[in-house]
């Protein structure tokens, strides 16, 4: 597993056995159902590396756990 220090708007994660929920979000002053993530139960997936990922964070770059 890779050591990945940010996490840029583009960056897509993949993930299995994630808990979404719905939510109301807005957005440019447009409001919009989206699913959220509230949770994890699998692995997840960058740029086809493993990675292990936080629930929540204060800040994003916090929401990968690096490797060692």
């Amino acid at each position: 597993m890779k050591n990945i220090k940010r996490i840029s708007k583009d960056t897509i994660v993949f993930s299995t056995g994630v808990y979404l929920k719905p939510q109301k979000i807005k957005i440019n002053g447009m409001s919009q159902w989206r699913w959220v993530t509230v949770g994890f139960e699998d692995t997840s997936f960058s740029d086809g590396e493993e990675i292990e990922v936080y629930d929540y964070s204060e800040k994003v770059e916090d929401l990968l756990i690096p490797s060692n």
